[in-house]
């Protein structure tokens, strides 16, 4: 996803872009900025934005990091964090279906996915 995708979430969830732009303490300049691809966000308020829209904190500060990023090697990096987190939720979702593993042996088998998404 990019940040714009990220961004809407937000704003769906907070009713108006500038509430939005109020929880996560910044102007709604810098917002529409980030939105429009013009600019990132910092990391701290990435996570801030990732956790109120209840996605992957990672991923959000990688959106981010696209947007400025020019290195097509860091790119890469950066990229790699979608495919990453997507291969796993795919393999949870697989497993978590299934009856043979019990709600104990899934909850650490959600721990452990959380830790191998961390790019």
């Amino acid at each position: 996803m990019d940040m714009k995708t990220y961004i809407e979430m937000g704003e769906e969830k907070a009713r108006k872009q500038i509430e939005l732009a109020r929880f996560l303490g910044i102007r709604a300049t810098t917002l529409r900025l980030a939105k429009s691809g013009k600019m990132g966000l910092p990391d701290a308020i990435c996570i801030k934005l990732a956790d109120y829209i209840e996605v992957n904190p990672l991923q959000v500060i990688a959106a981010s990091n696209l947007v400025t990023e020019k290195d097509e090697e860091r790119r890469k990096i950066f990229e790699s964090c979608f495919t990453r987190a997507a291969s796993v939720i795919f393999a949870l979702a697989a497993v978590s279906t299934s009856a043979i593993l019990s709600l104990k042996s899934n909850a650490y088998l959600i721990a452990i996915t959380e830790q191998f998404v961390l790019c």
